[in-house]
């Protein structure tokens, strides 16, 4: 039998992009060049390994609140909807109306500030130093929110959990929440991405087409940025989104900049979403009274499967329940794994390697949520 052997140009190499560079965290990718130009990338989730899944078996779903938005730390109450729901449904839950309202604000709370975090990566990892700082001093104003509302700045300790939310929104909540909202507004009228350097980064830059976007499994921005029109909260509705007025940002061109846009977009949607539910806000309890003590699953030889609309994507909970306080099995569904190995690897390959960081930085992963 005889060996093929690799035939190599005098001017291929192989090297490393991250997890050095700043927000890869564990993430790495292998690209194989020739000169300035990528032959092949080959990602590595790394290993973080946190076994979330399997840690969920042994506890309660109250305690599992709390490792739950520790799924992805940069759009942690989002996990704790998810988890919250697939709970209540395995515990016949009748949540209360108020909670469900509270639950959807705080929901596209942790989407705006995702999306600034999406906004300061991408400025980041291309030189615009600018636009990380205004990105991430704005994110701060709804961290000052969480903080008020749930104890937490990053992490609200399970603050969404099973039978509605932990405690009631404090005195002034309402009347913060829409002055922040005020000055998010604010900086959206200046924070301009039609500048030519901008423009020249991410325009016609990582073109990902719908046929190619759907046999990969994009979802949520990835997916809307290649034209698909989708959305959890509309195609199958869950807490009070079907109650509201929003629409779903779409662009056709696939690049990185349509990826983006959508992202941008999607702020604005949040905040008439806020907006509507502020306004709409009912009075009374915030937790079903049957929550504690948690003597058992309800539903014994039970399953369900909640999906929601993340900030990056569609993200579920796959729990079997058997009548214990603890489930038999959980099994988590995130966005960013399809986004950052097949899809990353098919849109680096035959970019100039000044092209990676834009590219990697459009497809809004989560290093967490790749490898869990």
């Amino acid at each position: 039998m005889t060996s093929v052997k690799k035939k190599y140009d005098a001017s291929d190499f192989e090297m490393f992009f991250g997890p050095a560079h700043p927000g890869s965290g564990n993430f790495s990718v292998k690209v194989e060049m020739r000169g300035e130009r990528v032959l092949k990338a080959t990602a590595d989730p790394g290993y973080l390994h946190r076994g979330f899944e399997k840690l969920m078996e042994y506890r309660e779903p109250m305690q599992n609140s709390v490792l739950s938005d520790r799924v992805c730390v940069l759009e942690p109450l989002q996990w704790n909807l998810v988890h919250a729901e697939a709970v209540d449904d395995l515990m016949d839950y009748d949540v209360p109306e108020r909670a469900k309202y509270i639950r959807v604000i705080l929901a596209e709370l942790s989407r705006i500030q995702s999306h600034f975090i999406w906004y300061a990566v991408l400025s980041l990892g291309t030189g615009f130093m600018t636009g990380f700082n205004v990105a991430m001093g704005y994110r701060d104003y709804i961290l000052d929110v969480f903080n008020l509302i749930t104890g937490g700045r990053v992490y609200p300790a399970g603050y969404i959990c099973p039978g509605g939310v932990r405690k009631d929104l404090p005195e002034n909540a309402e009347k913060k929440i829409l002055a922040v909202l005020d000055k998010i507004e604010y900086m959206r009228k200046f924070a301009s991405t039609e500048n030519l350097a901008w423009l020249s980064r991410f325009k016609e830059v990582g073109i990902l087409t719908k046929e190619e976007a759907i046999k990969y499994g994009a979802t949520g921005p990835i997916l809307r940025g290649s034209g698909f029109v989708t959305d959890v909260r509309r195609e199958d509705p869950y807490e009070i989104y079907d109650l509201l007025e929003f629409d779903i940002p779409v662009h056709d061109e696939g690049d990185a900049y349509s990826r983006f846009r959508v992202g941008m977009e999607e702020i604005e949607e949040s905040m008439k979403i806020i907006t509507q539910a502020l306004d709409r806000l009912p009075e009374g309890e915030v937790r079903t009274p049957t929550l504690k003590p948690i003597v058992q699953f309800r539903k014994a030889n039970g399953e369900t499967y909640i999906r929601n609309e993340l900030s990056r994507g569609e993200g579920a909970f796959y729990m079997v329940a058997t009548g214990e306080k603890t489930p038999y099995r959980v099994k988590i569904r995130g966005p960013s794994f399809s986004h950052m190995i097949p899809i990353l690897e098919r849109l680096l390959t035959g970019v100039n390697y000044a092209d990676v960081p834009a590219i990697y930085w459009s497809l809004y992963q989560c290093p967490a949520d790749v490898d869990r």
